[in-house]
């Protein structure tokens, strides 16, 4: 073994030390203050409606038959935020699975088969929680279009709220999101997620790339007698 990959290996681990003894980010979202709510819509990031994001991400995995911390990248593409495709790869970019989102459907691919969901069963083993389409949306960097009511808290920071979701907003930025026992901070150009007082993920933004047009048939579940599509690509 050589001196290289001693060394990598060995600063990877460090790494994952790191981040497994990074403190929890506390929420600043309070939700039961006494606001002077007002109804509101806007846009963050709409020209960014149909992209493509790729980074880094952490999950504290949450599944009958995988548990534990897994450091990875993602890649992601988004015809709206109803409809994605996610891949997960591992060290030396080894494949570790493919999500597949169009509206409540959901499929993921890993040890070599397709197995279909509903996408908050999915996404509670993958993401120790259930992540919706707007959250993914504000924390890979896409579009958010909201509709709801929204409170000033003073010195440019708003506290907003659609569907049961709250999001925090500063100087026309998200900040923080928090859904049920589930609240996401952004932080060092990371967002982390936080559930019950422990990690549930972070992702690490690299890139976000506005899209014209993703093909329908790469948010679809492939035949058995077929290639996947997006291997092709």
């Amino acid at each position: 073994m050589n001196r290289f990959f001693l060394r990598y290996l060995f600063f990877t681990a460090l790494a994952l030390l790191f981040v497994s003894c990074a403190s929890v980010p506390v929420s600043g979202i309070v939700e039961d203050g006494n606001y002077e709510w007002e109804n509101r819509s806007f846009a963050i990031n709409g020209e960014t409606d149909v992209f493509a994001a790729s980074g880094e991400v952490t999950m504290w995995v949450d599944d009958v038959r995988y548990k534990g911390k897994f450091n990875g990248n993602y890649e992601a593409f988004s015809a709206s935020p109803y409809k994605w495709r996610i891949i997960i790869t591992g060290p030396f970019n080894m494949s570790v699975a493919t999500v597949i989102i169009n509206g409540l459907d959901a499929h993921i691919f890993h040890d070599g088969m397709w197995e279909s969901k509903p996408w908050h069963v999915i996404s509670n083993g993958l993401f120790n929680s259930y992540v919706d389409g707007n959250l993914f949306s504000v924390m890979l960097g896409g579009r958010f279009n909201f509709r709801g009511q929204c409170a000033s808290l003073g010195r440019g920071t708003d506290l907003c709220k659609m569907s049961d979701i709250y999001y925090l907003i500063h100087d026309g930025k998200v900040r923080e999101i928090k859904s049920g026992d589930l609240y996401a901070v952004y932080e060092e150009g990371k967002w982390v997620g936080v559930k019950n007082d422990k990690h549930a993920f972070i992702f690490n933004n690299k890139k976000v790339e506005k899209m014209e047009k993703i093909k329908e048939s790469l948010f679809m579940l492939p035949a058995d007698d077929e290639e996947d599509e997006f291997d092709a690509l």
